[in-house]
């Protein structure tokens, strides 16, 4: 049962105002510590800090998960409180999510066994969710945490591969080059590059490129990134095999490969989210996401995922993050009934 709501959302403002006020980019998430030995201490939760600098509260031995990340993009943007909402770098993405599944945490924990993951890297290479899916736990039912616009839920992610070339050449002065690295990078690049236009086509967009040091020196080594987003039973190895053609004189590496994600509208967690989105008068969409999430690598240690958050997902990663305390408490509602459903199937 829920606190009285007043009650809740003071302690949701105090506390997310607080963690926002702590910068966690992605390899600082280490700062937030003093954070959470305090959430600990005040909800009576038992805390574990791992070495990617995760952080996990709650039932060790739990089924249930609830997971969101405490890294943030840059650059910082000090939180402020106007009216009933919270502006500043990361209350939408992911903080208050994380703060709502928090408290959730705490309200069921006399009835239900459950654990709160604050996920490091996220917004790099989630060392964090990999570090956990490497641990050896293995859940029943998993909820990630992300802002969903509070009404959706998400049910499919695409995948990524990230791509670095570096190619070679033999400088040559400007004035009598016969070739040019930079054209025939470029010339590659118009050739192969793809940018966003559907959730069901690939993408495939050059990020980085690096050339040159010498103002009148053709480059000796050009290096380019590719970023490639692809659907769920999408064949990757089609974009791989154009690629490795068109740069077969140069070193190709594969920096990280994220796989897509797809659940049923009928995966239990996925249900159980959707009940507790109707309990409270609020009509979902199942929706799914170019991007990718901490769910894409969680599958692989549950029976049931999906994601849900408070907060406009619009407003991720931009200078203008806000998030209302309405929204957080409808998130905070929704944790908490979805986990209740979850915990009734359990026993």
């Amino acid at each position: 049962m829920l606190p009285e709501k007043e009650y809740l959302l003071q302690k949701a403002k105090n506390y997310l105002l607080d963690l926002a006020s702590i910068y966690t980019p992605s390899g600082e998430e280490g700062k937030a510590l003093s954070f959470f030995e305090k959430a600990s201490k005040e909800l009576n939760l038992e805390l574990e800090v791992t070495k990617s600098n995760s952080f996990l509260l709650g039932d060790k031995n739990a089924k249930i998960l609830l997971a969101s990340h405490i890294d943030t993009v840059q650059p910082f943007v000090p939180p402020k409180e106007e009216k009933d909402s919270i502006y500043g770098r990361g209350v939408v993405d992911a903080k208050g999510p994380l703060i709502a599944m928090l408290l959730a945490t705490w309200i069921t924990k006399e009835d239900c066994k459950v654990m709160f993951a604050a996920l490091s890297d996220e917004e790099n290479k989630s060392a964090g969710a990999r570090e956990l899916v490497n641990s050896g736990k293995k859940f029943d039912s998993i909820i990630i945490g992300e802002p969903t616009s509070t009404k959706n839920i998400v049910v499919e992610y695409r995948g990524v591969i990230h791509l670095d070339i570096e190619c070679e050449y033999q400088p040559q002065h400007s004035s009598s080059a016969q070739n040019n690295p930079i054209i025939d990078i470029s010339k590659k690049i118009l050739q192969l590059s793809v940018l966003p236009t559907s959730y069901d086509k690939p993408s495939i967009v050059p990020t980085i490129i690096k050339a040159g040091q010498v103002i009148n020196v053709t480059p000796s080594n050009v290096y380019l990134h590719f970023d490639i987003r692809y659907p769920y039973n999408y064949d990757i190895n089609s974009i791989l095999s154009n690629i490795n053609n068109e740069f077969n004189e140069c070193k190709i590496k594969v920096v990280e490969s994220v796989p897509p994600v797809k659940v049923s509208a009928n995966d239990p967690t996925v249900k159980s989210l959707y009940r507790a989105l109707l309990l409270q008068g609020i009509k979902p969409s199942l929706v799914r996401k170019a991007g990718t999430s901490d769910m894409n690598i969680l599958k692989d240690i549950t029976k049931s995922i999906a994601t849900y958050g408070p907060g406009d997902s619009r407003l991720e990663h931009t200078l203008n993050e806000k998030i209302t305390l309405e929204e957080i408490f409808i998130g905070i509602s929704t944790y908490t009934k979805a986990i209740e459903e979850i915990c009734s199937r359990q026993y």
